[in-house]
């Protein structure tokens, strides 16, 4: 071999057109605005020449050598060698060619011009052109280096893409002659500088504008029009997925669900690169999820990240787009007989990046049971009974109603579930997606760790929120599907200040005690840790937040682990993780057991994306659970979130008398008990009276089956009706703990009634119908209790008619005698009148002797009387009427001195009819009154001397015997000039007058005294009476 270093004078004017060409380019690149351009460095290497005949006629070899240009790059060439065949590559000066070139905005192609010449000297007219292009009368090779591909191609050479052997087709002595002998040349084009990535993604600019290329140039994957933006970060997933299962159902992803992913990343507090140097690309914040609808594969029973999974990702995951793409199989269960979500991620491929969805038999529970564990109901239609849940059949819907006689609880709403039976909801493919595909970005069950169940982590990857993710309120406020958007405040588990709570203002957390249910609170205040009866302790608690963690041992702080495994605990990585009953593996030497500080974590911030250009590219996984979470968790967390803002109280109210009286302080127990499963809050007890008026209490908050009372009193009204019934009404409201109404309000109001219990009286009277004036009448007054309780207080009055006397000494009547006897009126105190009860008084009275025939005399009784309480009722009235009758007069009176003469004729009977007409006389003798008129009284009366007065009361006296005797009536008619003096026209009106002048001093009128004496004896000796 002979190295030769002249240059052409071809060369030459090739350098200086190729300069001028630049200096147009330039110009024009002036005149344009400015775009964005990609910087690459490439190198071509020739790697074979072979000769097929030597193109000069001396024979032997030819001296050849290469004249390349790459881009906008000059002409480069290297020295000739002489020789047939040979590897250049290998040279101490290898035909190795290395060029920084740019590559404008609209293109992702570099051109490329390879030509090879055979030297000659000026006794041969020049260096020959030798052929290298399969093509048609051209000689030189003019390639097209795809940056997105890393490939060459030459259609119009005629060569396949990244051909690296090429042999021209012989062109004789095109374009000159000697030119166009064919010859093999071997290439080789290699990117040494990195594409350009501006958001770091891992997926080069220029695929995300340009998308995924064949080696031909064709699309294949148009990653731009899927949404793939090169300043805001994209990450990119296939999806296959099994269809062809006996009862119809497919496992091809809802559109919805990855709707739901995609706003998701869409949302996510991520940064774009701004300004963007490609026009018409936004700049907002979030993250593009570029979801490629896979292929179906065949639904089998199980699949895990095993072989039939590998196979079927080399089958359908293009070779060209695994660069860029994470792949996934949506399956049917992961083991036979298990629930779990899923598994991420499959380590046969380098990048460990590729992950498994397996939703098969997740919401197919229809009916299940209740707290008591037992499920009750019976299945209708083809729902069936497995284990202790009532599940849908083979037309995979829920065809049976929870029995409500029963505590069972319905999952699925009748007539529903087919939509989602074995392939789970839209939210279940949706979070089972982001959380296995945020293990692949690096992202653990506690973010940065596997300590799950943390309240401060918000994030899907907690199994707390997986896959239904962060309730940003009780159902059925939505759940916000999302990875942690910050670090929040690490939690020291012995040292939790409950009025710090999480310091997260937008959702609820969640956290479990020990041998406890999940608890809730608002991200924002206080959280009560340890649920106790101080929801905001000023002291520090210490709780186990996160007892439902699944992690028993962690490795020690050299990332060792050394403990082994007890029980049916599974060591995964750098830790031990509960098996599925309960952590049985003590920590060993060096290794710790659960993490005591709960560290918060920022998800979004910290993704470690996984496409080919990405510095974590090649990084591990985040290593998850031996088994994902299943479906019985995940409807045990539904319930218990559902539970826990559900609280359902009750009322129940008692009164302390069923049956009470009129003024009666009446007092109302109200239990509010909470039959619910969440805890009550902000509850108000509303009485509504029996008057309708109200009164409230508010009491503490009520926990599930708890209770606690209110009481309130009332006081019977007075007016309240015998058997009236007295009714309160008790209404109780509350609302669960985030401020939302309790949902069942049904049971909310209880009443008590109390009977009233009130004196009722009635009264009646009954007297004589008919006596002769002076004669005794018998008065009967008739009390009945026609209520429900004792009369007290009791007064029975009667007012005598005018001129009608009573006297205790005179009643003849079978009794009680008046209690008090005042002027014309009678007392009873018949104190009490008890229920149902009657009390009678009978007494006589005695109408005057002055009272003519046919008058009528009504006498009024009345009867007022309260209750225990003192109420008050009306009085209850009555009366009762007698006429008084006459009889024919004998027409023989006696002189007042004959009535002294002759006591014998002074019976009782006769001497009670004067006392009734007229007391004067009673006590006459110096005794004391009392009402009854003796026979001493009256001779009293009736002895001389008789100066006035005594001497007109005397004949007065005389003149009642004789009406009394029925010698003569009141209505008798009298003449006379003594009758004519004092006006009087009968006995009557003659001894009214003589009482009239009885209340005169008889110093100061004496004639009135004789002549009204005077008359009285004309009537008593008969000489005045006109029959």
């Amino acid at each position: 071999m002979h190295p030769h270093s002249g240059v052409a004078v071809r060369a030459r004017a090739l350098a200086v057109l190729a300069a001028l060409l630049l200096v147009t380019a330039g110009l024009a690149a002036l005149a344009a605005p400015a775009r964005a351009s990609t910087d690459v460095r490439l190198k071509l290497s020739i790697t074979w020449i072979q000769q097929g005949e030597n193109p000069d006629d001396d024979g032997g070899d030819g001296d050849y050598f290469p004249e390349i240009r790459i881009g906008d790059g000059p002409l480069l060439r290297k020295p000739y060698v002489q020789d047939d065949v040979f590897n250049p590559s290998n040279f101490p000066d290898p035909w190795v060619f290395t060029q920084d070139t740019t590559v404008p905005d609209d293109r992702t192609t570099v051109p490329i011009l390879v030509r090879l010449w055979d030297y000659d000297d000026g006794t041969n007219f020049g260096d020959d052109h030798m052929d290298i292009s399969p093509g048609n009368q051209d000689d030189d090779l003019d390639l097209k280096y795809d940056i997105g591909t890393d490939t060459w191609t030459s259609p119009e050479d005629g060569i396949t893409p990244g051909q690296e052997r090429i042999t021209g087709d012989g062109d004789p002595n095109f374009p000159d002659t000697n030119d166009g002998v064919a010859i093999t040349i071997g290439i080789k084009i290699e990117r040494l500088s990195p594409l350009p990535d501006t958001d770091g993604d891992g997926i080069y600019d220029v695929i995300e504008r340009f998308g995924v290329r064949d080696k031909d140039g064709s699309m294949k994957f148009d990653l731009k029009a899927m949404g793939a933006n090169p300043c805001r970060k994209t990450v990119v997933v296939q999806i296959d997925f099994m269809t062809g299962a006996a009862d119809g159902h497919s496992h091809q992803p809802k559109d919805a669900a990855i709707e739901e992913v995609k706003r998701a990343f869409e949302d996510a507090p991520v940064d774009p690169v701004s300004p963007c140097p490609y026009p018409g690309f936004t700049t907002t914040q979030g993250v593009d999820f570029v979801h490629i609808a896979g292929t179906s594969v065949a639904e089998s029973a199980v699949m895990g990240l095993d072989a039939n999974y590998r196979a079927a990702r080399d089958a359908n995951f293009s070779k060209l787009l695994a660069p860029y793409a994470h792949y996934a199989i949506f399956a049917h269960q992961l083991t036979a007989g298990g629930f779990s979500s899923g598994r991420c991620c499959e380590p046969n491929r380098g990048n460990n990046k590729d992950f498994i969805v397996t939703l098969g038999g997740w919401r197919t529970v229809c009916v299940a049971p209740g707290d008591n564990g037992k499920l009750d109901t019976t299945p209708a239609s083809t729902d069936a009974k497995m284990g202790e849940d009532l599940l849908v059949g083979s037309n995979r819907t829920c065809d049976t109603d929870a029995d409500p006689r029963t505590d069972d609880r319905q999952i699925l709403k009748k007539g529903t579930g087919a939509a989602d039976a074995d392939v789970g909801t839209v939210r279940d493919q949706s979070g089972s997606i982001m959380h296995e595909l945020g293990h692949a970005l690096g992202l653990a069950h506690g973010g940065a760790d596997r300590t799950n169940m943390k309240p401060n982590y918000l994030s899907v990857m907690n199994y707390a929120f997986d896959p239904g993710g962060i309730p940003t309120g009780p159902d059925p406020l939505p759940r916000r599907l999302d990875y942690s958007r910050s670090a929040l405040p690490t939690l020291d588990k012995g040292q939790l200040l409950e009025g710090d709570g999480i310091r997260d203002g937008e959702d609820l957390t969640r956290w479990r005690l020990p041998g406890g249910n999940p608890l809730f609170g608002p991200g924002t205040g206080a959280l009560n840790w340890n649920d106790d009866a101080v929801p905001n302790d000023p002291n520090r608690v210490a709780a186990d937040i996160n007892s439902d963690d699944d992690v028993c041992v962690l490795a020690g702080t050299d990332g060792i682990l050394t403990t082994m495994p007890s029980g049916n605990d599974v060591r995964e990585g750098d830790a031990i993780l509960n098996g599925g009953d309960a952590c049985n593996t003590a920590p060993g030497p060096g290794d710790t057991g659960r993490a005591t500080l709960l560290t918060g974590h920022d998800d979004w911030g910290s993704l470690k994306y996984r496409a080919a250009g990405s510095p974590d590219a090649g990084a591990p996984a985040a290593s998850p659970s031996v088994t994902e979470i299943g479906f019985p968790a995940v409807l045990g967390a539904e319930l218990a979130l559902r539970d826990f803002y559900d609280p359902d109280v009750t009322a129940t109210k008692t009164v302390d008398k069923p049956e009470a009286l009129p003024g009666d302080t009446l007092t109302y127990t109200v239990l509010v008990r909470n039959e619910g499963r969440g805890t009550a809050a902000d509850v108000k007890v509303t009485d509504t009276f029996p008057d309708g008026t109200t009164a409230e209490q508010r009491l503490p908050d009520i926990r599930a089956a708890a209770e606690r009372s209110a009481t309130f009193t009332y006081v019977v009204p007075c007016t309240a009706d015998n058997d009236s019934v007295v009714t309160n009404k008790a209404t109780v409201a509350a609302k669960n703990l985030a401020g939302g109404d309790e949902a069942d309000t049904t049971d909310n109001t209880g009443t008590a009634k109390s009977t009233v219990k009130a004196p009722r009286l009635t009264l009646s009277a009954a007297t004589t119908p008919e006596a002769n004036a002076g004669e005794a009448t018998t008065t009967t007054l008739t009390v009945r209790n026609t209520g429900g309780a004792a009369a007290t207080g009791v007064t029975l009055t009667y007012a005598l008619p005018d001129e009608v006397y009573y006297s205790t000494a005179l009643d003849q009547g079978s009794g009680p005698r008046p209690t008090e006897v005042s002027g014309g009126t009678l007392t009873w105190r018949l104190d009490p009148v008890e229920a149902g009860a009657t009390a009678t008084v009978a007494f006589t009275t005695r109408s005057s002797l002055l009272v003519t025939g046919g008058t009528e005399q009504t006498g009024q009784a009345k009867v007022v009387y309260v209750n225990a309480n003192g109420c008050a009722y009306d009085p209850v009235t009555a009366s009762a009427t007698s006429t008084v009758t006459e009889v024919a007069p004998s027409r023989d009176p006696r002189p007042s001195g004959v009535w002294m003469a002759m006591p014998a004729l002074r019976t009782a009977e006769l001497l009670a009819r004067v006392q009734a007409t007229d007391t004067r006389f009673d006590g006459a003798d110096g005794s004391t009154p009392d009402g009854l008129l003796t026979q001493q009284e009256a001779s009293a009366a009736l002895a001389p001397p008789l100066p006035q007065p005594r001497a007109l009361r005397t004949e007065l006296l005389g003149a009642y015997l004789n009406l009394g005797s029925r010698r003569i009536n009141a209505a008798t008619a009298v003449r006379g000039v003594a009758m004519d003096r004092i006006g009087a026209r009968t006995v009557g009106a003659a001894a009214r007058h003589a009482r009239t002048v009885l209340t005169r001093p008889p110093g100061g009128d004496l004639a009135a005294y004789q002549q009204a004496t005077l008359a009285l004896i004309e009537i008593n000796t008969g000489a005045a009476e006109r029959y």
